[in-house]
């Protein structure tokens, strides 16, 4: 899967804004106190309308994504497989809460 089908998938994420599909699944993932995995944000994604495709291809879509998050410090992995957002504090370090 390309950029070109990342633009195509997410495009009712990105309708009127400038705003890129990580940076909303960034979001979200903050949103989500003990992590979650690629799968169950797909399903919220889809659901609420924000992207479109089966499942399969949602969900990998998300998972490049959240990988692209972990390589960036935006994003980690826990032992369980779930991911969860960095929080950085004003300093742009991880916070220690």
């Amino acid at each position: 899967m390309g950029p070109n089908d990342d633009r195509k998938m997410f495009a009712p994420l990105r309708a009127r804004e400038a705003t890129s599909p990580e940076a909303k699944l960034f979001v979200i993932l903050s949103q989500q106190e003990t992590g979650t995995i690629a799968a169950d944000l797909a399903d919220r994604l889809v659901k609420a309308g924000l992207a479109v495709g089966t499942r399969r291809l949602v969900t990998q879509g998300i998972g490049e994504m959240l990988d692209g998050l972990e390589e960036a410090g935006k994003a980690e992995r826990t032992p369980d497989g779930r991911y969860r957002a960095v929080r950085l504090d004003k300093r742009g370090r991880r916070d220690a809460s």
